[in-house]
């Protein structure tokens, strides 16, 4: 998966730069060139919404955490990793890997129909809800102006009749960074980071100047 930047965050998975240098360089070079790997934790961040977070129908994504529906609240979990998802439910499921839930690990996001379903061209696929894994037996969702933000046992949010499938985002063999980008640089997906690597690498070789 190609991960699209969000703001000054993107993720790269290391595994897919296919460098013939080691993790250290790469990180050494990374920080030479402006980049701050963030630590973050998606299940802890979703946990710390639970009792703060308020929901709302059509939340605006710019809300987020304060105000969220169920697909805004996994967009903002998602984009403080570093990754772009789309805002609605139906297009998140157009990304990342389809899994079996019997395979579910953190992270991962489970669709099920809703109240207000988008559909292609399938109306009986309607997707209209979300939430994400936060074991392979629980999830965190943003339910309704009542209950607004929980954590929930997997088979009390999965209904058979209602659910449209897992998605995953983040492989479970990726060595997977985010890096906070430096102010003069603007990348748009995780390839332009890899291309300062090449470009650094490159320079080095011929002697000149490896800030890129």
């Amino acid at each position: 998966m190609e991960y699209r930047a969000v703001g000054s965050r993107c993720a790269i998975d290391l595994n897919c730069l296919n460098l013939s240098v080691s993790r250290k360089t790469v990180l050494d070079i990374l920080n030479q060139n402006g980049f701050m790997e963030v630590d973050v934790d998606m299940i802890s961040l979703a946990r710390q919404c639970i009792g703060v977070s308020k929901y709302r129908r059509a939340a605006r994504p710019s809300e987020a955490p304060n105000i969220v529906d169920c697909s805004s609240f996994v967009k903002w979990l998602y984009a403080q990793r570093g990754i772009w998802l789309p805002r609605r439910t139906i297009q998140q499921r157009q990304y990342g890997k389809t899994v079996d839930i019997n395979e579910l690990t953190a992270g991962d996001l489970i669709f099920l129909s809703g109240r207000l379903n988008y559909y292609d061209d399938d109306t009986t696929d309607g997707v209209g809800h979300v939430g994400i894994a936060t074991s392979k037996n629980t999830v965190i969702h943003a339910v309704n102006s009542r209950v607004n933000i929980i954590e929930v046992p997997l088979d009390v949010f999965v209904d058979k009749s209602k659910y449209r499938g897992t998605k995953r985002y983040i492989p479970k063999d990726a060595d997977l960074l985010t890096l906070e980008t430096p102010p003069q640089r603007e990348i748009e997906v995780a390839d332009d980071i890899k291309w300062v690597i090449f470009q650094y690498l490159k320079n080095k070789q011929s002697g000149k100047d490896n800030i890129v």
